[in-house]
């Protein structure tokens, strides 16, 4: 679905906080976007300089995958990742 009128209800449930409302979700979701487009930017010089970030790239990933699952523990798509640490 492209559009919930729902989702902030929804995302506070997921994220099991009663002051997760439309601030807490809109600094999620730009820092989300600013993460998002620092690794795109990464990258695409990666892939053209491939000894540049060598494996830098998905430590990030990880790392930023383990953020969202404390920030949303009952997310059912967050769920579905599993750590070995």
């Amino acid at each position: 679905m492209w559009f919930n009128h729902k989702h902030l209800q929804e995302a506070k449930k997921k994220a099991n906080r009663e002051d997760a409302g439309y601030w807490w979700h809109f600094r999620l979701a730009i820092s989300e976007f600013f993460f998002l487009f620092c690794v795109s930017i990464g990258s695409l010089i990666h892939a053209v300089f491939p000894w540049i970030l060598d494996f830098k790239l998905l430590e990030w990933r990880i790392g930023r995958l383990k953020m969202l699952k404390k920030k949303i523990p009952d997310d059912p798509q967050l769920k579905k990742i599993h750590f070995d640490d």
